[in-house]
């Protein structure tokens, strides 16, 4: 497709109008406005990739059932001769790993990030539908410090039939159960928290290599670094919340997202939470 195409759907017959593409590679992400001139954005795979629509079809049945200001709303999903696509509403602000490039960010804002990442957990959770892994680049975030879940494509749900044989691509914020080849869980989104937030704390992810395997066996036997030793203004408190988030085991992590969200509060609870202080990243 190229800007200024048209995108008809043989399925609800709505016609989207291309612009500018957001995101190239199997799955392709493009601007677009539908015959109203409304803004939204297409999650688009060629009709002859099977595995690639199987999951756009199986990301559309999670988003169907999920209404929460923090996850990105289907608003259609439609099929052409040569293609199947998502149509999406389109998020506003810029992907949370351009915030985290920019370098380290201030501990009112990670906690107000953190806070708002644990209750889209909780939500989540509460509906049966497991993360898997939560890379920066599945997150935007907005002027207004409002974050929003914009990529389901990794999403179990536990209703629906799970899928089999799938890896996590960006394997620096995979959980060592995925590591590990075990079975996702809900304490692995607690984990993948932790690393959001360490990423955010200290402007790098815990574990970083050039290979899959490597990151892998990182985060399967290696321990952390001491947020202390990168960042000396982080509060003991959260530093140990980022620590347990990042235990290798489950069952030493926090038992809910419920229970993450609560020990975030009261490590806030200390210090006034400022909307962004700061746009860098943005754009």
């Amino acid at each position: 497709m190229s800007d200024g195409s048209l995108l008809h759907s043989t399925l609800s017959g709505a016609t989207y109008r291309i612009g500018r593409q957001l995101q190239n590679g199997r799955v392709q992400l493009f601007e677009a406005q539908d015959a109203t001139g409304a803004r939204c954005w297409i999650r688009h795979v060629a009709a002859n990739d099977e595995v690639a629509i199987a999951r756009l079809r199986y990301e559309a049945i999670v988003l169907g059932k999920l209404r929460h200001e923090r996850v990105i709303r289907l608003l259609d999903r439609g099929r052409t001769s040569g293609s199947f696509f998502l149509a999406l509403q389109p998020a506003t602000g810029y992907r949370l790993s351009q915030l985290i490039d920019a370098g380290p960010v201030e501990i009112d804002r990670v906690l107000a990030i953190g806070a708002q990442l644990a209750e889209l957990l909780v939500y989540l959770h509460d509906r049966g539908a497991i993360c898997r892994t939560l890379p920066p680049s599945n997150l935007f975030i907005d002027h207004l410090n409002r974050l929003v879940l914009v990529d389901l494509s990794a999403v179990w749900d536990e209703v629906s039939p799970a899928r089999s044989g799938e890896t996590i691509t960006e394997a620096a914020y995979m959980s060592p159960e995925e590591a590990g080849g075990a079975r996702a869980e809900r304490r692995g989104d607690i984990y993948g928290a932790g690393l959001l937030i360490f990423a955010l704390l200290t402007g790098r992810p815990p574990f970083e290599g050039q290979h899959r395997g490597d990151l892998a066996l990182q985060h399967l036997l290696t321990t952390p670094p001491d947020l202390h030793r990168l960042r000396t203004d982080v509060p003991p408190q959260l530093a140990a919340l980022v620590a347990r988030c990042l235990s290798k085991q489950p069952a030493q992590r926090f038992a809910s997202a419920r229970a993450l969200l609560d020990a975030l509060r009261a490590v806030g609870s200390t210090a006034t939470l400022t909307p962004a202080l700061s746009q860098r990243g943005e754009g």
